[in-house]
């Protein structure tokens, strides 16, 4: 009897480790199963109000791309390798093209820096990806450059988008519906020079434009359908461009 109930406590003793082993098996198989754009979303929250404040996160590990994620957060774009190479594959042009603009990759403080030299040609070129509700921040030196420059959204063609632009230290928000132009809010910024976040927010029917941390510009309107988010030069000189963030807002 001794020895029969030797055997038995065995075999359950065996049968034991080797379930305890099974289980940490596939514990460790359903942790390392997680798609992998979901092991990053859990591990980057975006800072203060996603798209409505200046920082956000890279496109993981990759130089450039300008997609926001789907469920919210914020993404930025930031230039590297051939100016016109980058151009072509990360933006499409609705006005303009690349020989109004001349591209170059050139390094600014040790940053790469997409530099653009406008011909006076109206150039827009922007992302692929069409959006809503958008909030945009463009990182640009502007004091080479002569003229108007635009951070456009909801864009369809020349005809139809909206926009925050500066020239000078003169700030407007606006849209061009069908050619027309309506400016809902416009001021003047303190004269600036070197490096600046200029910034665009389209929230339902909440439209604002900021120079860095300054709200410039605010006004309403109707929300207009999803298009395309991107940059417009109307003038002559360098631009120089360092990032562009995107992200996601929901209504105000």
């Amino acid at each position: 009897m001794k020895k029969g109930t030797t055997i038995v406590y065995t075999v359950l003793f065996l049968a034991g480790i080797l379930s305890l082993s099974s289980c940490n098996g596939k514990k460790k198989t359903d942790s390392s199963s997680m798609p992998e754009h979901e092991e990053a979303s859990a591990h980057h929250q975006p800072e203060n109000e996603t798209a409505e404040h200046a920082h956000g996160e890279e496109m993981g590990g990759h130089a450039h791309g300008e997609e926001a994620p789907d469920n919210g957060g914020s993404s930025i774009w930031t230039p590297s390798g051939d100016a016109v190479a980058l151009l072509a594959s990360d933006f499409h042009y609705i006005t303009g093209a690349t020989q109004n603009i001349a591209p170059k990759m050139v390094q600014t403080e040790g940053v790469s820096t997409l530099e653009l030299t406008a011909d006076g040609t109206p150039t827009a070129f922007v992302f692929h990806k069409t959006y809503g509700n958008i909030g945009m921040i463009a990182a640009v030196d502007p004091s080479n450059f002569n003229g108007t420059l635009k951070l456009i959204h909801h864009a369809k063609s020349t005809e139809n988008y909206e926009f925050v632009s500066i020239n000078g230290n003169h700030l407007k928000l606006g849209r061009i519906v069908n050619g027309k132009e309506t400016i809902f809010d416009e001021g003047d910024f303190e004269s600036t020079s070197g490096w600046i976040n200029l910034r665009a927010s389209a929230a339902g029917t909440h439209f604002k434009g900021y120079l860095n941390d300054k709200m410039v510009t605010h006004g309403h309107g109707d929300k207009m359908p999803n298009g395309f988010v991107g940059i417009m030069l109307e003038g002559t000189g360098k631009l120089m461009l360092r990032s562009i963030e995107i992200a996601q807002l929901e209504d105000e």
